[in-house]
């Protein structure tokens, strides 16, 4: 287990603590334990206090593990975006990234935010694994760019709760958690030198600024995403106010002037609360 610097945020593959729990599930199947078998089994109590087991004596896969998750962190930190995300994360919580196979149930997705039990030790817990994802110099659905989208779960999930999430639905993402995600995501992308930025999370097709902020002004639901979260969170409300280089991909701060466009374009006076 490796805390990443002063941060709450802790790496840990639980390494022959996942095998110790394997083990003990086959032996309570085996006697017909049902009570210890629903207890062990993924996603279970049981095993998400193993997932956060300390392994004392680490095998060559577990310090791999949390090796590349900390270099990923130090990535993330060095830009702007990262090291205010991190500052922002609530430090009464602590935030666990641990392999996403001890996620224990099937996502279709390449990684997985999710508060802990109390009884399941607490926390949130970021379910990610770097070799199943892309190089970090492809800089495309690589390992940073979606270990930082992570992150923006684990603060929002640290910030408001997960009742307290803006989970409104949206047409091109699953709901208005994914959206800002997404789009905090694409700010990291620009400030690491990336001239391509996710459409939308349904195609997470690859486009232009350009065609991106058209896209923005031609939609009023993405446009009062924007501003509702602007308004209410307080990472949206200080990328807003990044004014350098004025050019830059950033509608947190361009969203007004996106929103002016299409209400001109639409005859209309203001757009309705999101």
């Amino acid at each position: 287990m490796r805390q990443f610097d002063h941060y709450p945020v802790y790496i840990n593959h639980p390494g022959r603590w996942n095998e110790v729990r394997e083990r003990q599930l086959e032996e309570s199947a085996s006697k017909g334990d049902t009570m210890m078998v629903n207890w062990l089994s993924p996603a279970a109590t049981g095993a998400a206090l193993y997932e956060t087991m300390v392994d004392m004596s680490p095998g060559p896969e577990a310090r791999g593990y949390e090796r590349q998750i900390y270099q990923l962190l130090r990535l993330i930190e060095s830009t702007k975006i990262g090291k205010l995300l991190l500052d922002a994360l609530d430090w009464s919580q602590k935030y666990w990234i641990v392999p996403r196979e001890n996620f224990g149930m099937p996502c279709g997705c390449k990684a997985v935010t999710f508060p802990g039990t109390p009884k399941g030790g607490g926390g949130i817990r970021v379910y990610l694994t770097p070799k199943e994802l892309s190089r970090v110099q492809e800089r495309w659905e690589s390992a940073d760019d979606i270990l930082f989208h992570e992150l923006v779960h684990a603060y929002r999930l640290g910030k408001v709760g997960y009742n307290g999430q803006k989970l409104t639905p949206m047409i091109d993402y699953p709901d208005a958690e994914e959206f800002v995600a997404l789009h905090m995501q694409n700010v990291y992308l620009a400030l690491r030198g990336s001239k391509r930025f996710y459409r939308d999370y349904k195609t997470l097709r690859s486009i232009s600024k350009d065609t991106a902020y058209q896209n923005f002004s031609e939609n009023a639901e993405v446009l009062m995403a924007f501003r509702y979260f602007v308004e209410n969170d307080a990472l949206a409300t200080e990328v807003a106010k990044w004014t350098h280089p004025a050019d830059s991909f950033n509608p947190w701060r361009d969203h007004a002037v996106l929103e002016r466009i299409f209400l001109r374009g639409n005859g209309l006076k203001d757009l309705p609360a999101f």
